[in-house]
């Protein structure tokens, strides 16, 4: 039996009913695609880095110190520490080397080091030639790595004096911030380095320096906010810490007119002006002042 013939209506409904199906059917691919394209534009991409949130509700971020400026975030380091003597205790600074920038500073000190003459002859003892007017007490290389790491240690130190001044911290106060960040950073002998000292500048790039690298990087740090500050160094007791002339309590060291007062660096929170007993031996201290740096505020 032939089929009946389609009337005209029925066909017309039929193909509007196909085109608005199809139509509909682009919208929802269409509309998915926008979703995807904006939520895609919102994602990082592997190579973007977020932008650092130097807010914090419990404490003060001091800032960020990159050398050279283009060193990314990543090969930064953030320290957190606690200044319990201050209002608000909690503090933040964000400190990174470039990684040319840190291998040349350690190619210059091994290189330094290879001047010296500087032979290991075990755990924590070694020898080295002292040139003419140079003192066998570490003061020459104090003075180099000093100098060598003025740059970019200034850096990180011109985070601490803007905040010092936008606070308004007084001496002690400064003295206790810088302290209490330098103590904060782990303590580890860098058997790896010549004289067994790490350059200020890798100290907290690194985290990590024993007492001397720390006692390096402190001074530095005080002189250019403005604190008077000069290593003590120990030989007969293995040990290095930081001179402060401030008016605090504690046993006094003399250097001409200068009175300084004790600041340990390898223990977390010691309070400034306290001698650890293992160490409170004032007659086997020496006074050793760094050289002059030309960014010290006075």
């Amino acid at each position: 039996m032939d089929a009946p013939p389609s009337r005209p209506g029925k066909r017309l409904l039929g193909l509007f009913l196909v085109l608005l199906a199809t139509a509909s059917c682009f919208g929802f691919l269409g509309l998915r695609w926008l979703v995807s394209l904006d939520v895609n534009a919102l994602a990082p991409t592997p190579e973007q880095e977020l932008p650092l949130d130097l807010s914090d509700a419990d404490g003060v971020h001091l800032g960020v110190a990159l050398v050279p400026p283009s060193t990314p975030l990543s090969q930064a380091r953030t320290h957190e520490w606690r200044a319990t003597p201050l209002v608000p205790s909690e503090h933040r600074v964000v400190y990174g080397l470039g990684e040319s920038l840190a291998s040349s500073l350690e190619d210059e000190h091994l290189a330094y080091g290879r001047r010296m003459r500087f032979r290991a002859l075990g755990p924590n003892r070694f020898t080295y030639h002292a040139p003419a007017g140079c003192q066998e007490d570490m003061r020459c290389i104090y003075d180099e790595l000093i100098r060598s790491n003025a740059e970019p240690v200034r850096a990180l130190g011109t985070r601490f004096v803007e905040h010092i001044r936008a606070r308004n911290l007084g001496p002690v106060e400064a003295a206790e911030l810088i302290i209490t960040f330098v103590q904060h950073i782990h303590y580890a002998e860098p058997a790896d380095q010549p004289f067994g000292i790490l350059p200020p500048a890798l100290v907290p790039s690194q985290d990590r320096g024993d007492c001397d690298s720390k006692a390096v990087l402190a001074v530095m740090l005080l002189r250019q906010a403005g604190i008077d500050a000069a290593i003590l160094y120990s030989d007969p007791l293995s040990h290095a810490a930081v001179g402060v002339a401030l008016p605090v309590r504690g046993p006094p060291f003399r250097l001409g007119g200068r009175v300084y007062r004790y600041a340990e660096l390898t223990t977390e929170g010691w309070p400034l002006g306290m001698i650890p007993p293992q160490h409170d031996k004032p007659h086997l201290w020496k006074v050793l002042p760094p050289p002059e740096m030309p960014d010290e505020t006075g």
